[in-house]
């Protein structure tokens, strides 16, 4: 997920929610954990990072309670799931999708609604966000603790809150007898940007305050178990003397990983999480590929079909969002007169979420998500999968850019909008290709990447000019099932102007075709 200030940004919800369970925000929460002494005092500022004044909040009392898979798949992954009492008037149920950077504690907080005597079960939406995490296993209390929490407001020049200090004493409570207690310090951002708040928590440092791992207190209190390795595994170490199926597994961990980060945003209808899910279902279908002389081939064949069916109902949603936001350009001036057009792009981008979400939500995406786990860690590899990177990968990657060369040379000023689009399509793999194995190249790494960015530029050109022809095409095809006159008027400028686009971007096309076929730049493919 991309960087982002700090502060609260609701997000609609497409799940329909109940009556008393509702999605209510979407946060972006940083923070930072310190171990301190009790004998520690909240410093003075003096203008540290913008702060002037400090203000004691009234002191809390919250009772936790989190929930988890009786594997604690959701602590193994960063993600928590919690019932709270005390923190706000009325209950509040909790998603958190971490994401740890540096010695800050980057996270999405979900909140929903929770009635009065409803802390039995989490919220189906709640459910529903976190289903790439617990894959439809069950979810159950794992974790119940009582914080006594002492806050302080940091305030900024124009008594802006800038970030809110919280000295907490924790009790994990098991049938209701306290059976552990910890201590720890959090500054978490109000207002203040990243900079900020780095000061304030270096200030906080000189003042005695110990950095902490930034671990959630869940995972505290569940121990050694909530912190064994994820189902989700990280890509091995790649170098040219491993053997070639450790680059298998290298590419399908790091497709897997962005596919299910991913997932939470894709179903709160946010356009880059669908857009990074249809990019790692693409490349994981790209992947196994092209390493399909390293993989069983009935194995690789029923992964690489589902995939596609995944990335099809993905991009049905994101090819409607680019096609909005490019016509929104080009119509600036066109606006009141192509409102028919908006709005029929506006529903079927709704028709198109809504089978997206019956794809995410159906036993069918359930089970492909068990198998690509189980693939990242354990692929059905051939024999051919023990030989040495250096001496096999290449010759995997050669053939397509000799397919994609042949394409491109074919091609003529008046090639079809077709043919230029299946040029780019086949430069899209071979990219995907390079930059999945440049990592094992050694020496040839920085070439393989040099080559992968040319082909991506191909790619880019190709895909401006099939982004305006489409959309040209789409236009037209509104305003022929429309009888409003300024409307098919408007609507003839607008493809004009897309036709337009068009023919720029296949003027661009022999250049960045030039730029990638460079012998030097294609040389790591032979040795």
């Amino acid at each position: 997920m991309g960087e982002a200030s700090p502060g609260r940004t609701h997000v609609p919800h497409p799940a329909a929610a109940g009556p008393h369970r509702e999605a209510r925000s979407l946060t972006r929460e940083v923070e930072y954990k310190f171990t301190v002494h009790p004998s520690f005092i909240v410093p003075r500022f003096n203008g540290e990072g913008g702060v002037t004044a400090t203000r004691e909040l009234s002191t809390l009392e919250l009772t936790s309670t989190y929930f988890d898979t009786p594997d604690l798949r959701l602590a193994r992954s960063g993600v928590t799931l919690r019932h709270r009492l005390g923190e706000t008037e009325e209950p509040v149920w909790t998603l958190k999708l971490p994401n740890a950077r540096r010695d800050a504690m980057v996270r999405e907080e979900i909140d929903f609604q929770a009635a009065a005597g409803e802390e039995e079960r989490p919220p189906d939406d709640a459910i529903d966000l976190a289903l790439a995490f617990h894959r439809g296993d069950r979810l159950e209390p794992v974790a119940r603790l009582v914080t006594l929490r002492r806050r302080w407001s940091l305030l900024g020049k124009e008594n802006e809150e800038l970030a809110e200090i919280a000295d907490d004493e924790v009790s994990i409570i098991e049938n209701d007898r306290m059976m552990a207690r910890f201590h720890e310090l959090e500054l978490e951002a109000r207002g203040a940007d990243e900079d900020r708040l780095s000061s304030i928590a270096g200030h906080l440092r000189r003042a005695g305050a110990m950095p902490a791992e930034p671990i959630p207190k869940a995972v505290r209190a569940l121990g050694p178990r909530a912190t064994a390795p994820s189902d989700i595994v990280p890509p091995p170490e790649l170098d040219e003397d491993r053997p070639a199926g450790t680059v298998v597994k290298a590419a399908l961990a790091r497709g897997v990983g962005r596919l299910v980060a991913n997932d939470p945003r894709a179903r709160l209808g946010d356009p880059e999480g669908v857009h990074q899910m249809r990019v790692a279902a693409r490349r994981l279908r790209s992947d196994l590929r092209t390493f399909e002389d390293l993989v069983d081939p009935g194995w690789k064949d029923a992964l690489v079909d589902e995939l596609k069916q995944l990335a099809s109902s993905l991009g049905e949603v994101r090819d409607l969002d680019v096609m909005k936001q490019r016509l929104e350009i080009q119509a600036d001036d066109l606006r009141d007169e192509l409102k028919p057009l908006f709005t029929e792009l506006d529903r079927r981008e709704r028709t198109a979420h809504s089978r997206l979400m019956e794809v995410l939500r159906g036993p069918a995406y359930r089970d492909l998500l068990a198998r690509l786990l189980l693939a990242a860690r354990e692929p059905s590899l051939t024999a051919a999968s023990a030989t040495r990177i250096g001496d096999l990968i290449p010759g995997l990657v050669r053939p397509m850019w000799l397919r994609a060369s042949r394409d491109a040379r074919d091609l003529d000023r008046d090639a079809s909008a077709e043919r230029l689009h299946d040029v780019r399509v086949r430069f899209k793999r071979v990219r995907y290709a390079a930059e999945s194995v440049a990592p094992a190249m050694g020496a040839r790494s920085k070439t393989a990447l040099s080559f992968a960015r040319r082909a991506a530029a191909i790619q880019d050109v190709l895909g401006e000019h099939q982004d305006a022809v489409v959309a040209a095409r789409t236009v037209l095809q509104v305003a022929l099932d429309s009888d409003d006159a300024s409307f098919q008027l408007a609507a003839g400028r607008l493809i004009e102007r897309e036709c337009q686009a068009a023919s720029r971007a296949r003027s661009r096309w022999p250049k960045a075709w030039k730029n990638v076929k460079d012998k030097k730049v294609a040389s790591w493919l032979t040795g």
